[in-house]
């Protein structure tokens, strides 16, 4: 089995799928899913392993099994960053799944692809069927559907009192990505709000998924038809500035300047220019905290990078004290992705290490930056426990 040259999917080291590891096991260290369930089958360094053997010696092992039983990922990246070789095991898997994509590579790509249809149905389904009603991984299915609710949202407790005007009529390209997009479009609204606040003019073009967890996926060809639209949806809006609110977003985003998109000259440096978090334009905003503040704020940094810092900046000027960061090496909300269809029991199983890690308590709220972390913290939090993304904790 070939895994040599493929674009990078998760991270941007613009080389090629390398599975020349050494065994060193610095990944146990940092891997959420090893750290959880405590099974070297499915860390990362056994994941390179399996499918380097697969590579040399096919023969020996059932390919769609190999490749099934290494795809038990969470595609969190975190095992690239430890590693001193760089590699990188969702890159590696992107490729690997795309020789067997199966059932769950098919219902993933509609349900991503379809979202504008498929996530309002789903929300409504689950408010006519609660998941206290079912047992398992059912309940547990409709727990997440019950997270893409519009009216599954915080209760705003930051008034913003005022934004630098650094805007001076500029216009900006706002990325939604699918959350704010199909879901909780209450987050696209303030986010446009607050772009106005600041002095921008901001505007959505005609933007697709970023293709981050389709390229996990195996699912190359629609991961590179949903680039190729952002790329022409921006070229289209005159390359402006462009504004993320989702961590995960960002990191698809600027994974394209490596790319073959068909750039024009001078255009790879203007993409990856033109990253933007919204966080970060937010610098020197002043806030009133309201009575209904709950007592205490855990913020959740997530795995794919939260605005080079600038969300949990932000927040802490804004919460003070009350906002909590507490970080860990091997911390990960447990969305996975395609992992959500391929174990949800595992995908559980990271949630509640991560929720056991923070202790939170009744009363007390979950914010984060990316819109696979809200809806698993959505989807897993203990009774009387809030979670949201933070622009649904401000009021603007």
């Amino acid at each position: 089995m070939s895994l040599h040259p493929i674009e990078p999917y998760h991270c941007v080291h613009g080389g090629e799928a390398r599975i020349d590891c050494v065994l060193c096991g610095k990944c146990l260290t940092v891997c959420p899913l090893f750290h959880s369930t405590k099974r070297e089958e499915l860390s990362p360094k056994a994941k390179f392993h399996l499918l380097r053997a697969l590579g040399e010696d096919g023969a020996a092992l059932r390919e769609k099994p190999a490749v099934r039983l290494a795809g038990l990922c969470l595609s969190c990246g975190k095992c690239e960053k430890a590693c001193p070789r760089g590699l990188c095991v969702p890159d590696l898997l992107g490729r690997a799944r795309a020789r067997h994509p199966g059932w769950r590579a098919f219902v993933w790509k509609h349900w991503v692809a379809r979202a504008g249809l498929l996530w309002p149905m789903a929300a409504s389904l689950s408010r006519a069927l609660p998941a206290p009603l079912f047992p398992g991984a059912l309940g547990a299915m409709m727990g997440s559907l019950a997270a893409l609710d519009g009216k599954n949202v915080l209760t705003p407790w930051l008034r913003v009192v005022s934004l630098e005007k650094r805007g001076a009529g500029e216009k900006v390209a706002v990325f939604p990505g699918c959350t704010a997009a199909h879901a909780h479009k209450d987050w696209l609204a303030k986010a446009m709000r607050l772009l106005a606040g600041m002095g921008f003019d901001p505007v959505v073009p005609d933007f697709a998924c970023c293709g981050c967890t389709l390229g996990h996926a195996g699912l190359q060809g629609e991961q590179k038809r949903m680039r190729l639209a952002n790329v022409a949806a921006w070229r289209a809006a005159g390359r402006p500035k462009l504004v993320a609110f989702c961590a995960t977003c960002r990191c698809g985003l600027k994974s394209y300047a490596g790319a073959d998109l068909g750039w024009r000259a001078g255009e790879q440096d203007a993409w990856a220019m033109a990253q933007t978090a919204l966080s970060g334009l937010m610098e020197g905003a002043r806030f009133e905290v309201l009575d209904n503040a709950p007592r205490s704020v855990v913020y959740h940094k997530p795995c794919h990078g939260s605005g080079d810092g600038g969300d949990l900046r932000m927040l802490r000027q804004a919460a003070g004290e009350r906002l909590i960061y507490k970080e860990g090496q091997s911390l990960c909300c447990g969305f996975g992705g395609l992992l959500q269809l391929g174990a949800p029991e595992l995908s559980q199983r990271v949630a509640g290490s991560a929720l056991a890690f923070y202790a939170v308590k009744p009363g007390d709220q979950i914010v984060t930056g990316c819109s696979g972390c809200t809806v698993q913290f959505k989807a897993n939090v203990p009774e009387g426990v809030g979670a949201g993304h933070w622009l649904e904790i401000v009021s603007a």
